[in-house]
């Protein structure tokens, strides 16, 4: 339902089905290795969601955003980045949100086999959105870049994907509270934060769409001579 709302909202050129499946494929795939380094670097450094508060916050920020994050936007820079019909601002969010909820997909297959349908519930009005709302982040920003005339567009992915990261880390940071358990009711704050950030990026990256295809309708035909 949210890839379906994201994809209705680009109403100007909507992207070939083929390569949202890839796409979302490539979330899907990205999950393994960042189960292989998440666990490694959580026997490295001795860290779980049990660990102290100063711990934790390598756990989270590092340890599950960095890695998931830095993979997805592998995804979303050398395959969907550099495809001819990434072809305006709004498609970095879409590509983005694509690959992250291939990895949400994913993601939620283990935890549901692992703790039942009672988490997968859970996951469907906190997790899942959230991975929706760090995609957002980091496709805006990746958009924004590729069609930036000032600055660099290394610098802008990096914006987004710090976004990404920042988000994802904080979210999960107060979700894995145990010493302080109320502040786990933060993680859903932040979903409700998220969600409403993620329409106005929407809005914009569409608003931008608009008015460049506006410019194109408005240029005068070209002469055959």
């Amino acid at each position: 339902f949210i890839l379906l709302y994201v994809y209705l909202r680009d109403e100007y050129d909507k992207e070939p089905l083929k390569h949202l499946i890839i796409s979302f494929i490539g979330g899907i795939l990205v999950a393994f290795p960042v189960v292989m380094v998440g666990n490694w670097l959580s026997e490295w450094w001795d860290l779980s969601t049990s660990s102290p508060f100063e711990e934790l916050l390598v756990y989270a920020f590092v340890v599950v955003a960095f890695t998931e994050e830095g993979m997805k936007y592998l995804v979303l820079r050398w395959y969907c980045y550099r495809l001819p019909e990434f072809d305006e601002r709004y498609d970095g969010i879409m590509y983005a949100v694509t690959v992250s909820m291939g990895f949400a997909a994913i993601e939620n297959v283990l935890y549901v086999t692992e703790g039942g349908y009672s988490v997968g519930w859970l996951r469907m009005f906190s997790a899942v959105p959230a991975h929706a709302i760090f995609g957002t982040a980091m496709g805006y920003f990746v958009g924004k870049a590729k069609f930036q005339l000032k600055g660099s567009p290394w610098l802008t992915r990096m914006v987004g994907l710090g976004l990404a990261i920042l988000f994802h880390g904080a979210y999960d940071f107060f979700l894995f509270q145990q010493e302080f358990a109320y502040l786990a009711l933060a993680s859903f704050i932040m979903v409700f934060v998220g969600i409403f950030l993620s329409f106005r990026a929407m809005r914009k990256h569409k608003q931008t769409a608009i008015q460049e295809w506006q410019k194109v309708d408005d240029e005068p035909p070209v002469s055959p001579l």
